[in-house]
């Protein structure tokens, strides 16, 4: 018999990381040749939440906050465990894409203040917390965390004294940033779910603001607002080195870095000590993991890449179960990577979005093939 550790990360606006790995386990538990271990995963984005109320037996709580595009309220959920004293929010529940209807995506007029909102919640919640983790990614917004800061007394000014809204279309507006740094009872902890900067042709604008609904004239707006803004906060001596700023969540893990001195903890990081570090990998015959797409982004250290990179340090064969596959990427891991492409399953890929319990049974039935 053989023992397959199945660790996927979630499949964005699709089906979480502990779903996929409970359909696949579902799946595969009839077969006598495989013998099958659950460790969903999460590099911090979509089911980051869920993961972590899988492994920490999270006690989940409810609160009420702004959307990212109107004054309107959603109920958005959190975990708690008390014997650690710590909270778990994931991002993508509250500024996420999944959070914004299709006609709202436009980064430019969407800011974070619901995450700040929750975050004060908790900070008179009496609740006794010492340390808040944070799960950034799957985020629609790209506000540097500024919209966040409003709701602890951000302003934002313009040429003649004039409060201009928190939004990153006013950014480059923004002739004056008022700040002062509101000491919360616990310590900020971020899981990154991408690895790059914050500016540049990598970073959190120019790389993903497209996907966020932003045109290629808005994406280098949302940049030139982004320096500005840096450059005023330089010159009101909240100064960081801008080569340690992370881009991920549109900037929002940046703002909290700046503003509120948030620990960043790469996903690489979460994955293999506080996951991972619960299994002996070599106990495995085969690795599976995956995620919707495994494309150029998913080698900005996302969830599936990180699994690849150590079972094929420890010479394990993977099975790379996505939506879609981008093949030319997994040439140079030769015959360690067997990739499934659920997209194959179907005519197009909403059938198979729409579908995903039946492809993952498909995918299923090739792996007993391996047999």
């Amino acid at each position: 018999m053989k023992k397959i550790l199945l660790a996927p990360n979630s499949f964005k606006e699709c089906a979480t990381s502990v779903r996929i790995a409970d359909l696949l386990g579902k799946y595969l538990i009839n077969s006598f040749q495989w013998k099958t271990y659950k460790l969903p995963i999460s590099d911090g984005g979509d089911g980051f939440l869920e993961v972590c109320n899988y492994l920490f037996n999270t006690e989940i709580l409810t609160s009420y906050v702004s959307t990212p595009y109107d004054s309107s309220k959603i109920e958005v959920k959190y975990g708690y465990v008390e014997d650690k004293k710590q909270i778990y929010i994931e991002s993508a529940k509250i500024i996420g894409l999944s959070r914004i209807p299709l006609n709202k995506r436009h980064p430019l007029l969407l800011n974070s203040k619901g995450l700040g909102e929750l975050l004060k919640t908790i900070s008179k919640s009496g609740l006794n917390v010492e340390k808040v983790t944070i799960g950034v990614g799957g985020t629609g917004t790209n506000d540097l965390g500024l919209g966040l800061c409003s709701v602890f007394g951000m302003e934002l000014l313009d040429s003649s004294g004039k409060k201009l809204e928190i939004l990153p279309d006013n950014y480059k507006n923004a002739h004056n940033v008022y700040w002062s740094k509101e000491e919360l009872p616990f310590k900020i902890e971020l899981i990154l779910d991408v690895d790059n900067p914050l500016m540049g042709s990598y970073g959190a604008s120019k790389t993903f603001a497209s996907q966020k609904g932003a045109t290629k004239k808005e994406v280098g707006f949302l940049e030139s607002g982004f320096n500005q803004i840096l450059k005023l906060l330089k010159h009101n001596n909240i100064a960081y080195p801008i080569e340690t700023l992370s881009g991920a969540g549109g900037g929002l893990a940046a703002g909290l870095q700046l503003f509120f001195g948030a620990i960043p903890v790469k996903a690489e990081n979460f994955i293999l000590n506080e996951i991972m570090g619960k299994i002996d990998i070599n106990d495995f015959d085969y690795i599976l993991t995956g995620e919707g797409a495994f494309d150029k982004q998913s080698l900005l250290k996302k969830g599936a890449s990180i699994i690849i990179d150590q079972a094929i340090s420890l010479d394990k064969k993977i099975f790379l179960v996505c939506g879609s596959i981008d093949f030319e990427l997994i040439k140079k891991f030769g015959d360690k990577i067997i990739p499934i492409e659920l997209n194959d399953f179907f005519e197009n890929s909403a059938d198979s979005i729409k579908n995903i319990e039946k492809g993952l049974k498909l995918a299923a039935e090739k792996i007993k093939d391996y047999s």
